[in-house]
Formats: structure tokens, sequence, C-alpha cells
């Protein structure tokens, strides 16, 4: 059976390439893609992820119920603005920014009378990005952070709370857009400039037979995609700095301690982290809270 429901992806990269392929018959619905590289465009519509593919953003958002934008920052914005005579009435647009403050008030400013945003935010992805490396899978027991603003209602917050759900991921909260960049500068952001710290400069005397799962697992993600994480990490500096400056005071305690062969002291830093990380462990969301947010 035919739907009459249509979904927009704006941005086939990894994680809107993703969402095409995870979001296949999700409400029955047809998907078009838009990108401006003509190479993936190709590869949506040949490998299913799309069933139509555009170079042109105002084509592929035509008549879409639901549409994605999953572009840089710099461009989210822009996108609206450009195509505000293009959306449907009563149509829904959602970002997966990983910064929404700006972003949202920007959007609430251009958003043509009638249509409906929502922000949001897949918490997964790859060390690696374009087409190529998008599959439904990467969203499988992902949390998902949905970010209403003044340009929301109950109806397009369910929407966006229903394709997450679909989409597979696990633990799902609802956030204000500054809350959401609050946390975010820590669990994201701050994760993102360590591994790049740790690989910025390191001991040159360094080759793979001394490495394993810690070097593995704390580098991983510094093999970063800089125009994006320039943008992201310029978008959310007051945030950012704060972490980065409770993770400064972090690494002195330990360095006092190791400098001052204060084994005490060392050994108390550790008790701490190890029990922080259980309370971190802890620390589920609670599905009952974020559908209340829904009603």
């Amino acid at each position: 059976m035919e739907s009459d429901f249509k979904i927009a992806v704006i941005g086939l990269g990894i994680i809107g390439g993703s969402m095409a392929y995870a979001l296949r018959d999700f409400r029955n619905a047809k998907i078009t893609g838009c990108d401006t590289d003509s190479e993936t465009l190709r590869l949506a519509s040949e490998r299913g992820a799309v069933d139509e593919a555009y170079p042109e953003s105002e084509r592929a958002i035509k008549d879409a119920d639901l549409v994605i934008i999953a572009t840089y920052p710099d461009s989210i914005v822009k996108i609206v603005k450009d195509n505000a005579g293009c959306f449907k009435p009563g149509a829904v647009i959602t970002d997966i920014c990983g910064v929404k403050t700006r972003v949202s008030k920007e959007i609430e400013a251009v958003l043509p009378s009638g249509v409906y945003y929502v922000g949001s935010h897949p918490m997964a992805g790859k060390e690696v990005e374009g087409f190529t490396h998008a599959e439904a899978g990467i969203f499988k027991d992902c949390g998902f952070i949905i970010t209403p603003s003044s340009a929301s209602d109950k109806k397009s917050v369910r929407l966006i709370y229903e394709m997450a759900e679909y989409m597979g991921a696990g633990k799902i909260a609802v956030s204000t857009p500054y809350e959401h960049d609050e946390i975010i500068a820590y669990t994201s952001d701050l994760m993102h400039i360590a591994a790049c710290g740790l690989c910025l400069d390191f001991n040159q005397k360094m080759n793979l037979a001394y490495t394993a799962g810690a070097f593995r697992d704390c580098t991983r993600i510094a093999l970063i995609n800089p125009k994006l994480w320039t943008e992201l990490f310029m978008e959310n500096p007051e945030q950012i700095v704060n972490e980065i400056d409770r993770y400064m005071r972090s690494l002195q305690s330990f360095r006092d301690a190791i400098n001052n062969n204060d084994e005490k002291k060392l050994f108390s830093l550790l008790e701490r982290v190890r029990e922080n990380k259980l309370d971190i462990l802890g620390r589920v969301p609670h599905k009952q809270a974020a559908e209340r947010s829904l009603r």
C-alpha cells in the first residue's frame, strides 16, 4: 500500500545516509534525498537508501512531511531560509546538529508559518565519514536527544520521538537546546578534544607494538573531520571552555599526586574515579520522563 507520508533527508553523509537507511518503511514513507555530491546521489539511489535523489534541496523538500537536515552547522539555517517557500504546511523540520542553542533560535526566526521545528541529535557515528560508510545499524541502542523549541508542538515532538524509536535508539532524552549544549560539551566535545590532545603531541619513540585497548579506545575519535568539528567547537565555546577547565583541574590533581610521590592521595583519586564511573553507568534515562514531555 502506497503511503502519502514523505521524508526528505538533506545531506547524505554518514549520519544522513544512515538515517535514510534506518527509516526505510517508517510510516511506509517515500524517502527523498539531497546532496551536493553526484556520486553520493548515485550510490544512495542504487543502494536503496532513498527513492529519489536530487542535487537541489527544494526538489527533495517539496511535499515532505518530515525534513531531516543532516548538514554541517553553518549551512542548516541557510537551508531553512532558502527553502522557506518550499515546505509543506504542517511539515516538521529537524536537524541532527551537535549544537542546538544558536541553531534553534535562528531557525525559529526564519521558519515559515505553519511549519514546525524540533531539534534532534542521534548520539551515534563512526570515526570515518561519507555515505559509503552509512548503515542503519549505527543507531541500535544509541542515545538520542530531542530538543523542542518555541517552534515545536506536541505532535511534532511525538513524531521525532517515534522516529528515534523506529531507528533503534535505546536511550531517549528530551531537553532544552541550552541544556543539550551544556551536557554535550562534556560527553562529546570534551571527549573529542581529549582524544585530539593525546595525538597533538605524542611520544615519538612509540610504535603500534606498544599499543593496546587503552590507546585504541582513548584515541579512536582523533581521526577527526577538521571542518565539522571546527564548526561544532566554535558554536559552543563557553560551555566547552568550562569543561576543559574542569578537565585540566583533574589532570593537575593527578600530576600533583604523582609528582609529590603522594601514594595516599593518588589512591584516593582513583577510588573516586571508580565510584564516579559506576555512578555514570547508572544514569540511564527514564523512558517515562521522556514520554511525559510528549503529553
